[in-house]
């Protein structure tokens, strides 16, 4: 059958518009569609029909749907922290889709199921239908409704479809493969926040208290501590940079790094740019410790060594008392979805106990979370999962991920059994969902590495990956192999033609890691 788009662009312009914006008399079971306007008029986006509303029982979305030379695909985003608004003109490929509807997908975001800011989980007190939208059941809502108004639009079916989040949106991508196996032929899940519980509930608990004093302010904020940053990265490198076994001006190993805050430069008679009061690195070495109980056992990791840059972003409050996001994530976990029942009124961060509560996170998690490792459902139905993580990500720690991929080997049966559909990829240098650039190479398209392995079996042995800051000291390209090799650094134009992961034979200016 032929598409309408395809009769519209013989037709002319005014076919495709008049067809987007009659769409929004269209009736769909559980779908409420409040407005289909077609948008010619900006200059970095093909024109779309921009389908707004809502989808059984309260999810919120937008779909952008190609007025012409739609590819035959549908791609569905996830959503970020704790979700709440519909962001379609999110740029870059953290939970968008203005990058998939350049290549002429039909694109659908949501809410996930309520309304709030990004680090506000209020909305889930005594809501356990939004709780249960948002830990799962939007996801194959959204695709029913997305893939029947792309059916209907275009008078085909998509060919593909696939499923792209970070954050959240990477714990999304997670369910998706382990709850719902046969919905997505592709899924992209990069920064996922798998062990929601434990991340949201011990990790965002402990950076919380480890940064407030008695009087409840903030022991370090932005302001004091922007000046100090080149000294403690400087610090950091030449602690942790060999940990790899080579000195490169790259610490691609972090866990193999005890941080030792002892050697910091320390303030005395006054405090300057480049030393840290006795109170700063009580803070830093309870961060790199990581959560410990009251027998000092260790609950959950510590900071990654390198992610320092990113801290400015998650977990340092602004001086005009903004709260940063971090903190905000972290205070709300418990408070609002963490325990069964729900905590006290006015619960927060800093009441968590970390003896008692995190038994109490288990129960809410088995929801929440997205750990269960046999993935064998996904592989059987044929889809494809590329998972990435940034090793310097401090917010949603890199540990999880290098978990859950040893435990889905464990349980099918080793690389060999899944690297045929899913792979995890390191990234050095990165934090967390591109928030900030890297001073190491951390820029690549994901969609179009998922893209050419569901669609043309070409398994991603090696994701190029290049620098955003191209005045930045080191190389301009990355070549990082799949865990648990560590990456290729590359000069210039030095690329060995052909594969460099797998073979101990590379170019003479490039150096690997094993």
């Amino acid at each position: 059958m032929a598409m309408p788009g395809c009769r519209q662009v013989e037709a002319g312009i005014n076919e495709a518009e008049v067809h987007c914006e009659a769409f929004g008399t269209k009736e769909f079971s559980g779908v409420a569609i409040a407005s289909a306007v077609a948008i010619t008029d900006r200059s970095d986006l093909p024109g779309f029909c921009a389908i707004r509303g809502t989808i059984h029982p309260n999810i919120g979305f937008e779909a952008r749907f190609p007025l012409h030379d739609w590819n035959g695909k549908f791609y569905q985003s996830g959503c970020g922290g704790y979700c709440g608004k519909v962001m379609a003109d999110k740029e870059g490929y953290s939970n968008t889709i203005n990058a998939a509807l350049r290549r002429g997908y039909a694109a659908i975001t949501t809410d996930a199921g309520h309304v709030g800011d990004m680090g506000d989980a209020s909305w889930a007190r005594d809501n356990p239908v939004a709780v249960e939208v948002y830990a799962e059941k939007s996801i194959p809502l959204t695709f029913e409704a997305g893939t029947a108004m792309v059916e209907e639009y275009y008078g085909n079916e998509p060919r593909y479809e696939y499923f792209g989040g970070c954050s959240n949106g990477g714990r999304m991508a997670a369910i998706a493969a382990q709850r719902y196996p046969s919905l997505f032929d592709g899924i992209l899940g990069g920064g996922s926040i798998l062990n929601l519980s434990e991340n949201g509930g011990i990790w965002g608990s402990w950076v919380v208290q480890s940064n407030t004093g008695p009087d409840g302010r903030r022991l370090i904020t932005q302001e004091n501590f922007a000046r100090k940053l080149p000294a403690l990265e400087q610090e950091i490198l030449s602690q942790c940079d060999s940990a790899d076994g080579l000195a490169d001006g790259h610490i691609n190993a972090p866990r193999n790094c005890v941080v030792d805050v002892s050697t910091f430069p320390a303030c005395k008679e006054q405090v300057t740019e480049t030393c840290f009061t006795a109170v700063e690195v009580e803070v830093l070495r309870k961060w790199y410790q990581g959560p410990r109980d009251s027998n000092g056992q260790q609950l959950y990791p510590g900071m990654p060594a390198g992610s320092e840059p990113y801290w400015q972003v998650w977990f340092l409050d602004r001086p005009d008392g903004g709260v940063a996001g971090g903190n905000a994530l972290g205070g709300d976990y418990a408070r609002y979805l963490g325990f069964e029942g729900g905590a006290p009124e006015g619960f927060t961060a800093l009441d968590f106990d970390f003896d008692q509560d995190p038994q109490r996170l288990r129960v809410n998690g088995r929801l929440l979370n997205a750990l269960d490792p046999d993935l064998s459902a996904f592989r059987n139905a044929g889809g494809k999962y590329l998972m990435w993580h940034g090793l310097q990500d401090p917010l949603v720690l890199p540990d999880q991920s290098i978990a859950y991929y040893q435990q889905v080997l464990g349980t099918l049966g080793g690389e060999q059994a899944v690297e045929n559909f899913f792979r995890l990829f390191m990234i050095p240098g990165m934090g967390h969902c591109w928030e900030l650039p890297s001073a190491a190479p951390d820029q690549f398209d994901p969609i179009t590495v998922l893209e050419n392995w569901v669609e043309k079996d070409e398994v991603p042995d090696e994701l190029v990956v290049r620098s955003a800051r191209p005045d930045a000291d080191g190389a301009a390209e990355t070549v990082v192999c799949p865990y648990p090799a560590l990456p290729v650094f590359l000069d210039d134009s030095a690329r060995k033609t052909g594969a460099i992961c797998g073979t101990a034979e590379v170019d003479a200016k490039a150096t690997r890691y094993n």
